[in-house]
């Protein structure tokens, strides 16, 4: 039962006893009832079933109009979505398209300059979010903030406020943070400061509580290949909420830094990370899934609810007929997870598209797992095979959330 349900119950029962039985008319005296018309014993029963299709109608409008991540699955996606675009945070509604809200790249009162939003990512059902803003400090050093805020039922933004010990050093790169499935904790990718005379450094995963501000810090422990250090173009949850699951890519070239790496260009991984207090080694798990014939450039990967499969985008140098371009073919595979480990069942391709080769390609899902949402040059939601489109068009969202 929902909260707006127990208050409907509770404005019914203090009705009922405002009511006192002293200010009540009498019942009027009458005679025996007379039996049923003919058309009586046809309205009783229609006025019984059109009494319970009001409440189911009623109730079903409370579960759809409660909240704005509240609905019903049957339906639709989300009714909103987040997506980072130059100008910071932008809320959307799902069904048009149209801005419903902002969050700007330097919220009121908290000073910096030169920052500039990087990733976003969804909690609580698609009602708490979570915006990651990089930039230079005024002490000159790359830094990390990450704030919270929510939607109203309107779809705008409320309560925006720098989230609790959220501030990191490093830099953030699109679709690189997630929150756990029960809202308590979020993991961001940081890459950190570069220092010209020692070159990029690998990305770190860190870990922040909500609660307690507490940072938790996973770095190296993956292999050098070709002495480039590894970049991290993708991280989430597992379904209990104990381990992480993401996707290491060793750059083939490394002219700007790991941080730079172009999508599908080198060997990655799927990765699980077990968390334990004080923080570890990002080796400190297993390998899901490695670059082979059948995924040849794995560059996001995402559990499924349960943890009863992951859902993966691949790229392939395959031609696909684009004009004066580099095309890349892209597939959206879902592929069955039995104990934690592959296997039980046949992959199920999503999606096939293409895609430039120099676009960065993030892909996030609901809180169910049945609604997907890929950004990347034609930016939609996955709907049976088909990517229906969200604005905006042309390439200008760099990660999105709902």
């Amino acid at each position: 039962m929902t909260r707006t349900e127990e208050r409907l119950i509770d404005a019914l029962g203090a009705v009922g006893r405002s009511v006192r039985e002293e200010t009540l008319p009498p019942l009027p005296a009458r005679g025996p009832a007379p039996g049923p018309s003919r058309w009586g014993r046809w309205l009783a029963p229609l006025a019984a079933a059109a009494s319970v299709a009001l409440i189911v109608v009623v109730v079903s409008a409370v579960h759809l109009f409660s909240g704005p991540g509240r609905r019903d699955h049957a339906i639709g996606p989300p009714r909103y979505y987040a997506t980072v675009e130059q100008g910071g945070i932008v809320i959307r509604a799902t069904a048009t398209g149209a801005v419903t809200g902002r969050a700007p790249n330097v919220p009121p009162g908290h000073g910096g300059f030169g920052r500039y939003a990087t990733s976003v990512a969804a909690a609580d059902g698609g009602r708490e979010f979570f915006a990651a803003l990089s930039g230079m400090a005024a002490s000159h050093v790359d830094k990390t903030w990450l704030y919270s805020f929510r939607l109203t039922g309107a779809g705008r933004v409320t309560g925006l406020a720098l989230a609790r010990g959220g501030v990191f050093s490093g830099l953030l790169s699109a679709n690189s943070m997630a929150v756990s499935p029960d809202g308590s904790k979020v993991a961001v990718v940081v890459y950190p400061p570069l220092i010209p005379s020692q070159g990029a450094k690998p990305a770190e995963i860190g870990v922040l509580d909500l609660a307690t501000g507490t940072r938790t810090l996973w770095a190296g422990g993956l292999r050098n290949r070709g002495g480039l250090a590894a970049t991290i173009p993708s991280v989430s949850w597992s379904a209990d909420g104990r381990s992480l699951v993401f996707v290491s890519l060793w750059c083939k070239t490394g002219a700007f830094g790991s941080q730079y790496c172009d999508a599908g260009a080198g060997y990655a991984q799927v990765r699980t990370l077990r968390l334990t207090p004080g923080g570890g080694r990002l080796s400190q798990g297993g390998v899901l899934l490695t670059d082979s014939r059948r995924y040849p450039d794995i560059i996001q990967a995402w559990p499924g609810p349960g943890g009863k499969s992951l859902t993966v985008v691949v790229l392939s140098a395959r031609a696909v007929g684009l004009v004066n371009s580099k095309p890349l073919g892209l597939r959206v595979t879902q592929i069955p997870l039995a104990g934690g480990r592959l296997g039980g069942g046949r992959p199920r391709l999503l999606y096939s598209g293409a895609v430039d080769g120099n676009v960065h390609v993030s892909l996030g899902s609901d809180a169910t797992g049945r609604y997907l949402i890929l950004a990347w040059a034609r930016n939609g939601w996955i709907d049976h095979g088909r990517l229906r489109p969200l604005p905006p068009a042309g390439g200008a969202a760099f990660a999105e959330s709902w």
